[in-house]
């Protein structure tokens, strides 16, 4: 998992004899998905597709050497990842120069950046490229699809998480950033099952597509139409 997060303080309260933390209140939590479109690539022959992505997992499951790859979505290192913030109530007493801590809200975003490459051996073939092309949206459909599915739980996660953190301290005032970015990797590593249980399924899901069966019933939508996998027209 690929995640910042940022440090944010709010309800910034001044109590006098503050001896023990109070409970903490309800911690908001919102997640949502960024996907960032990019242009299409077309400048790799389907033998450079086949080389760079053809045994590249979390590109293509099409790994048995039989079928050259015409087209591939492909995530790259930060294709998909997190980013969040996490807001704290402080609650200082002024006499004793400590505070008490509790996490009121996390903005918890998904980031999902797919990057479409279609090989250039098709850019003359109108059907062949639209089909290869659907075949790639439906990897992509996969993904928002997947991604959508475990919103809910990654939020009943981080719900659970933060109240099970509750109210801590007091703690020194020189300590209070310390404690909140250990309380935010608490956060973090609470997550971790949840995005590793989300990759597997995504892994599952795009297998799925990525089938003999597939693959031939995308290859009869377009008969007569074979590139010369050479970068050449047909």
């Amino acid at each position: 998992m690929i995640g910042t997060a940022a440090l944010h303080l709010s309800k910034f309260f001044i109590l006098a004899g503050l001896s023990a933390c109070p409970g903490a209140q309800n911690v908001n939590v919102d997640i949502h998905m960024d996907k960032q479109d990019s242009p299409y690539v077309t400048n790799l022959t389907s033998q450079q597709l086949t080389q760079n992505f053809g045994h590249d997992m979390t590109s293509t499951m099409a790994t048995d050497g039989k079928w050259m790859v015409s087209g591939v979505t492909v995530l790259g290192p930060h294709g998909l990842g997190s980013q969040y913030s996490v807001k704290f109530a402080v609650r200082r007493n002024p006499a004793t120069n400590e505070s008490c801590l509790a996490v009121s809200d996390v903005q918890y975003t998904i980031k999902y950046a797919p990057v479409i490459y279609i090989a250039s051996d098709y850019l003359h073939l109108g059907c062949r490229y639209s089909a290869t092309l659907q075949h790639e949206k439906r990897h992509v459909d996969t993904d928002v699809r997947t991604i959508t599915d475990y919103i809910p739980q990654m939020r009943g996660v981080i719900e659970d998480a933060a109240e099970k953190i509750g109210a801590q301290g007091p703690y020194p005032d020189s300590d209070v950033k310390s404690q909140q970015d250990r309380i935010i990797g608490e956060i973090d590593k609470a997550i971790g099952p949840a995005w590793k249980e989300l990759l597997q399924t995504r892994q599952k899901r795009q297998a799925e597509i990525d089938t003999l069966k597939n693959y031939m019933r995308d290859t009869a939508l377009c008969p007569g139409q074979f590139p010369k996998f050479d970068g050449g027209k047909p």
